[in-house]
C-alpha cells in the first residue's frame, strides 16, 4: 500500500508538472487539438481517472504521432491500470523521439518500479540523472533502492540530492530520516520527521515513525505522543497502537501498554506482534502461563516472530519446562534475536 501511496503521489506532482495549458480556438488544427486533447488527460491524470486519461492521449498521439508528452503519460496511466506491455511501448517510443528528456527514463523507472524490477529501475535511473543530475525524484527513488538494500549512507546521500532540488519534498525527508535511524541518528531522524510534518502533516505514518525515533532514543513520553497523533487521524493504525504500547511497556506504564495489546487485538485477532506484546505484558505480571499462551498464539500467527520465541522462553523458564526454553531461545536467536544467546549460553549448557 506505502509503495502505490508513493507512486500516485509522485505521478501526481510529476503530471502537473509536464502540463502545457493552451489557448485552443474554435476551430482546431491537428495540433491545437493534440495539445487540447493532452490537457484534458493531463487533468483525468490528476483525478486517478486512469482509463479516461488514456482515452484522451490516445487522440491526442492520433493528431501528433511525434507527441513525446503524450506518450509517457500515457504510459503513466496505463501503467496504473497494469497494462504494463503497452507502458513500455509508449516510454519506448518517447525515448526515440525525445533520447535526451531525462523525464523519459525516470517515467520507465516508474514502470519497472510498478513490477519490482529493482535492477531495470536503477539502469532507468541512472540514465535519467546522467541527463539531469538535480532531478528530484530520480533521486528519490534511487535513494529508496539503496535503503532497500541496507546502503543507508548511500540513501541520505540520494535524498540529500532530492531535497536540494526540491525543498518542500515531504517524501524525501521522511525516508532520509528512516536511513538516519537506520544509521542511529536519532536527532537527525526526529529533524527530518519533523520537517515533514511542517509539510504535510496529514500523513500518519510519519507520526508513527517519528513515535519510533523517541522510542529508540528512550523519549518514550514524545514516542506514545507522536503515535497517539498517527492514531488520531487513523484509529485502524494497528503498527501505531502496537507500537505505543511497546512505548508504554519500555518506559514502565504496564497498564496502559496491556490496554493498546488488548485494544490490538480487538481491531486485529490474529495479530503477532499485539499477541507477543501482551507476553511481555504477562511476564512483568509474573503470570507465566498466559505469557506462554499469547507467545504461542503470536508464533502460530507468524512463524517467525523471533521475539515471541524468545518470550515463550522465559516464560518456559519460569513453568520449568527446561527442554522447551532452550529449543525457543535457539529459535529466537536462529531468528536474530541477539539476547537470546545469553539465556542460552546461561541456561542451556552450551
Amino acid at each position: 500500500m506505502r509503495k502505490l501511496l508513493l507512486l500516485l503521489t509522485i505521478l501526481t506532482g510529476y503530471c502537473s508538472r509536464a502540463q502545457d495549458t493552451v489557448k485552443v480556438a474554435s476551430l482546431l488544427t491537428p495540433e491545437q487539438q493534440a495539445e487540447a486533447d493532452y490537457n484534458s488527460g493531463i487533468e483525468r491524470l490528476k483525478s486517478n481517472d486512469f482509463v479516461t486519461a488514456i482515452d484522451f492521449f490516445t487522440k491526442s498521439i492520433a493528431n501528433k504521432p511525434t507527441f513525446d508528452k503524450a506518450l509517457y503519460n500515457r504510459a503513466v496511466a496505463l501503467t496504473q491500470v497494469k497494462r504494463y506491455a503497452e507502458a513500455y511501448a509508449d516510454i519506448n517510443n518517447a525515448i526515440r523521439i525525445s533520447p535526451q528528456n531525462p523525464e523519459t527514463y525516470f517515467t520507465k523507472s516508474l514502470i519497472f518500479f510498478a513490477e519490482n524490477k529493482k535492477d531495470s529501475q536503477t539502469v532507468a535511473l541512472n540514465k535519467c540523472l546522467a541527463i539531469k543530475d538535480g532531478h528530484a525524484e530520480a533521486n528519490y527513488y534511487k535513494g529508496l533502492l539503496q535503503y532497500e538494500a541496507g546502503e543507508y549512507e548511500a540513501a541520505v546521500s540520494c535524498y540529500d540530492k532530492a531535497i536540494l532540488s526540491n525543498g518542500n519534498y515531504a517524501y524525501a525527508y521522511n525516508d532520509r530520516g528512516s536511513a538516519k535511524r537506520a544509521l542511529k541518528d536519532y536527532a537527525g531522524a526526529i529533524s527530518d520527521y519533523e520537517k515533514a510534518i511542517s509539510i504535510d502533516n496529514k500523513q500518519a505514518f510519519v507520526y508513527n515513525n517519528l513515535g519510533s525515533a523517541y522510542r529508540e532514543n528512550k523519549d518514550y513520553t514524545k514516542a506514545a505522543d507522536a503515535y497517539s497523533k498517527a492514531l488520531q487521524m487513523n484509529d485502524k493504525y494497528i503498527i501505531a497502537l502496537t507500537n505505543r504500547g511497546a512505548a508504554r511497556l519500555e518506559s514502565g506504564n504496564i497498564n496502559g501498554a496491556k490496554a493498546d495489546f488488548e485494544e490490538a487485538l480487538k481491531k486485529e485477532p490474529n495479530n503477532s506482534s499485539a499477541c507477543n506484546g501482551l507476553a511481555s505484558v504477562y511476564i512483568k505480571q509474573r503470570e507465566y502461563q498466559k505469557a506462554k499462551d499469547m507467545a504461542t498464539k503470536a508464533i502460530q500467527n507468524n512463524g517467525k516472530n523471533g521475539p515471541a520465541y524468545y518470550n515463550r522462553g522465559i516464560a518456559r523458564q519460569m513453568l520449568r519446562e527446561d527442554e522447551g526454553s532452550c529449543a525457543d531461545w535457539k529459535k529466537a536467536l536462529e531468528l536474530g534475536v541477539s539476547a537470546a544467546k545469553l539465556f542460552i549460553n546461561s541456561d542451556c549448557g552450551e
